[in-house]
């Protein structure tokens, strides 16, 4: 019996979701990043706008994409990942979950450090110092800066030049985020200065300082933690 091409059964808007993807992956589009509009899609694509827009639903509805009703379509950033995948809301213990979190980021996120001192950009320099600038602004308003804090560590986990880190970081923090009963203790004095000594490694190459300040970045937030505890 003939083996059935499932991929050839995919309906149109199927096959352009499909499509979507490759491009975001291909022109390494980022989480926020604000996709052409219907119009520039459907010629980009050869396609009916309404099949753009059948296409671009299916996309959200798997978390890739996000459409604000007037501004346009975003790339989430879910990146893709649904709320809660490894069953992290069914873990009693919320306490020790923040502190398991926080320890898989020292396990990671210093060696994507390392990574991004070697593969960022000019314009990723750029990003990560404006972000420590909005960081500052945010922290010196006395606002919560928790948001700004977790877009410099994607930025510095895009800059890492590896899809796997990319995709895992902005999981790792929305969980913590969500499940943090401790982020109270954190001291954003601290944090800003810390943010700066990444920034300033990664941006002058230099791959062990960079991981050595991410390191003590994090094990600087494990320690106020536990000292507040």
């Amino acid at each position: 019996m003939k083996e059935i091409n499932t991929v050839n059964q995919k309906s149109l808007p199927e096959r352009t979701a499909d499509a979507i993807v490759a491009m975001l992956h291909m022109e390494n589009y980022k989480a926020g990043a604000k996709l052409p509009n219907e119009i520039q899609m459907a010629q980009r694509f050869e396609v009916s706008r309404s099949t753009i827009r059948l296409a671009e639903r299916l996309l959200a509805d798997r978390d890739i994409l996000d459409i604000q009703r007037g501004a346009g379509t975003f790339v989430s950033h879910k990146l893709g990942v649904s709320d809660d995948p490894l069953g992290f809301s069914l873990i009693y213990d919320k306490q020790k979950l923040a502190r398991d979190l926080l320890e898989l980021r020292i396990m990671i996120e210093p060696n994507a450090a390392a990574l991004a001192a070697q593969n960022a950009t000019r314009r990723d320099h750029e990003l990560l110092f404006t972000l420590c600038d909005e960081l500052d602004a945010i922290v010196r308003s006395g606002k919560n800066y928790i948001k700004k804090d977790m877009e410099f560590h994607q930025a510095v986990a895009n800059c890492s030049g590896n899809t796997a880190v990319h995709n895992l970081i902005p999981y790792i923090h929305q969980m913590q985020a969500l499940y943090d009963s401790v982020s109270g203790t954190r001291r954003p004095k601290e944090t800003v200065p810390e943010h700066r000594e990444i920034a300033f490694a990664i941006s002058e190459h230099r791959g062990i300082d960079a991981r050595n300040a991410m390191e003590y970045h994090l094990l600087s937030i494990r320690k106020r933690i536990l000292k507040d505890k």
